[in-house]
This record gives structure tokens, sequence and C-alpha cells, in this order.
């Protein structure tokens, strides 16, 4: 069988994509990195599933002319399947609070970065387009009150494995120092004068399937949901959410099983970012 120029370049283009990552194209980004038809992807299709709760100050941090590295150590992995080494796309979906409340006190909103051919980010696209005003700053009050009451963003990150007994996710199976810790922080959350929002992320190592790893870190978070709000936490201010494998924090190669597994000690972990008026 003769293997014409037209099919030997298709197969070269097919084998490129695959090994790339199901590149995504839908925008046909040019080579400075715009788009005259911005295409976002299906929310639906997005994991973690119905996207993150972002860090604005590392939002606003973003601008043009940055790599994929730092656009990773802002923000996070993209969101849906679309590769991370050639590809010149990059999807989010995130949830923004409006201070509204329920069910509005949430808004949920697409973030794409376009990237020009040597990688760096050239543009960013809102949908809807008015999610970008999450970014801007809160305006300066003419006059400031004579007592100010300052917002602080708190992230704590606990160990599993200091938290835990090995693949334990109950209350049961907490070991006596990570009880005591979580007591201790549920203690100084609820003492706080106005909390706003307490939101607790379990993540895993990349050890064993994803559906397993999805479960554990799920059941590891709604347990620390539950110690927090047995030490007075309001229920309704708490969110958990399992991350499973994302956002590894190692970067562990090849090495024997039990070494592997202390090397990947700082994947396994709990993050607790709150707000409020201390």
């Amino acid at each position: 069988m003769r293997l014409t120029i037209a099919s030997l370049t298709a197969t070269v283009a097919l084998t490129a994509t695959i090994l790339s990552g199901c590149s995504t194209t839908s925008s046909h980004p040019t080579n400075q990195g715009t788009s005259a038809n911005v295409v976002f992807p299906d929310k639906a299709s997005a994991w973690p599933e119905q996207g993150t709760f972002p860090n604005l100050d590392s939002l606003r941090l973003l601008q043009p002319g940055m790599t994929k590295d730092q656009h990773y150590a802002l923000i996070g992995r993209p969101h849906f399947n679309e590769g991370m080494a050639d590809v010149r796309e990059w999807d989010y979906l995130f949830n923004f609070r409006t201070g509204k409340p329920a069910p509005n006190d949430v808004v949920q909103c697409q973030m794409k970065v376009l990237f020009d051919t040597a990688m760096a980010s050239r543009s960013y696209y809102w949908a809807p387009e008015s999610c970008a005003a999450f970014l801007r700053y809160p305006e300066t009050p003419a006059a400031m009150p004579a007592i100010v009451q300052t917002t602080a963003t708190t992230t704590t990150t606990l160990g599993a494995d200091a938290l835990f007994t090995f693949n334990g996710s109950t209350a049961a199976e907490l070991v006596p120092d990570g009880h005591a810790r979580i007591d201790a922080l549920g203690q100084q959350l609820a003492g706080m004068k106005m909390l706003k929002h307490v939101d607790v992320y379990a993540y895993t190592d990349r050890l064993g399937t994803d559906a397993y790893n999805k479960r554990l870190s799920q059941q590891r978070a709604d347990t620390v949901k539950s110690l927090l709000v047995a030490q007075g936490v309001d229920s309704r201010l708490v969110t958990a959410q399992g991350m499973g494998k994302a956002d590894p924090l190692s970067h562990c190669g090849a090495m024997p099983r039990p070494k592997l597994i202390t090397c990947l000690a700082p994947d396994r972990r709990v993050e607790i970012r709150s707000a409020g008026v201390k």
C-alpha cells in the first residue's frame, strides 16, 4: 500500500496531537495569541466538577507575557482536558462570591488564556464578560472610618499523614494530634467577629485510581468540615471538596515504592481557606 504525502501529513499531525494531550484549537488563536472567534468549552466537562474558588489576589497578578509555569503557580492547572505542553488555549471554571443572599451568593465564570507561538500568554477572555469585574480592586472610600475592620484571608495547610491514619478518612481514624489541631483551628474560626466563608480542600497523591482518590479526599474533607462545625463554626459558611490527585506539590520521579510514598507526602494534604474579620 502506497502512502501519499497528504495521508502522511495527516498521520503525523494526528500523532502530534495525541502526544500533546488532546490539544484544543476551538478558538483558533493567531500566532500573536489573539482570536476573532473565542469559543469556551462545555462547563460540564470541567474537572474538578463545578470548578474552584480562586484566590483573587493571585488572579490579579496575571498579565500578558507570562509563561505557563507562572500561570500554574498562581492559579493551578487548567480545568479542562486540553493538554499542558504545546497547546495554546487554557480554560478555567471559577466560582466567585457575590456577597448577596443565597441562591445568588455565587457566580460561575469561565476564563480562557490564549498563548502566542512562543507559549507566552497574550489574551484573557471571560464568559460572561461581566466576570472580569471581580478582578477590580475595591474602590477606596473618600473618608475612612475611625475604626477599620480588616478582612483576613488565611490558608492553613495540614499534612494528611499528620491528621489521619494510613488511608483513613473518618473522625475515628484521626490521630490525636491531628484531631487537636483541627479543634484548635475550629475554635479560632468560631471566635472571629465576622466569618465570611471557610473552604476545605482535601488532596491525595497520585497513587491509586482516580475514583478511589476522589472518594478518599472527599471523605477527608467532609470529616474536617464536621469537626470545624462541632467547634462552633456556622455550617452554612463551610464547604468541603475532595480534589483527588489535583494540583500536586511534589516532583518525584521513578523510585522504589516506599521512597515514592515518602516523596509524595506533600501532595497528601488538607487546605482550609478562610476569610473574615478577627
